[in-house]
């Protein structure tokens, strides 16, 4: 058991859209949730980790705004030096 919520021990619950069974983690998560993600209205948000201080020291950032996350998202994926540096064409 952790933090007082057994998975296991979580009722299956229907999202009131499509009527389909909405994942116990999701549930754990977002108690108050009645919608699965597919049906769910709020956006994908996008989760990463920031390193700060050598290797010692680590933050997460969430980034909500969909625009954001997908310029961002498209950054971390590039490799090799200045891969997280926004290069402008003149």
């Amino acid at each position: 058991m952790e933090d007082g919520l057994d998975i296991k021990k979580i009722a299956i619950m229907k999202c009131i859209k499509c009527y389909e069974d909405i994942n116990p983690l999701r549930i754990k998560a977002l108690p108050d949730t009645k919608t699965c993600v597919k049906c769910s209205s709020v956006g994908r948000w996008y989760v990463r980790n920031v390193i700060s201080g050598k290797t010692t020291y680590a933050e997460t950032e969430v980034i909500k705004d969909s625009e954001t996350a997908k310029i961002i998202s498209a950054m971390d994926r590039r490799l090799g030096w200045g891969s997280n540096l926004n290069k402008v064409r003149r």
